[in-house]
């Protein structure tokens, strides 16, 4: 009674050990709930990482596959961003996302079936971070159709 057993892994874990986990995790759930439901691109990254962290923990969660789109989409989602105005658009920071992304689409082309589709995403997405890096005009162009589309689409559920 005092251990909670998995039965896929045979491990106790201690009932006072989820006694000690339930709140924090609960708090930071509340907290990712805010940062998805205020659309705060700046915090994905912490999205990111609390997805990785609950679906390591609880896998069937999530397919792989429906995982692999939520971080690529949670990190190309923040690298736009970054994209969005020159004072933003640093180039290292930008670059050290990208190689994120690429190494979790790499990751994936070995375990899903939907391998092509991905790294083709993978490409055409780094070719337009690249044209919205050069041409200032092509970026004032994407956000203004992007948040012309983002505001079709989010006010009237709002």
């Amino acid at each position: 009674m005092d251990n909670i057993i998995d039965p896929a892994s045979e491990q106790g874990l201690p009932l006072f050990s989820l006694r000690l986990l339930v709140p924090p995790l609960r708090l930071m759930s509340a907290f990712m709930w805010q940062v998805a439901q205020q659309r705060n691109v700046m915090q994905y990254g912490k999205l990111e990482e609390f997805v990785t962290l609950v679906t390591e923990m609880v896998p069937e969660l999530l397919s792989s596959r429906q995982r692999t789109q939520l971080i690529l989409g949670l990190r190309a989602r923040l690298v736009l961003e970054l994209c969005r105005s020159e004072g933003t658009a640093d180039l290292l920071t930008i670059q050290a996302h990208l190689d994120i992304i690429h190494t979790l689409t790499e990751k994936s082309l070995h375990k899903e079936s939907h391998g092509d589709e991905l790294e083709a995403s993978d490409s055409n997405f780094v070719e337009l971070v690249q044209t919205l890096l050069e041409d200032p005009s092509e970026r004032e162009h994407f956000f203004q159709v992007r948040n012309f589309l983002s505001r079709l689409l989010y006010e009237p559920f709002a």
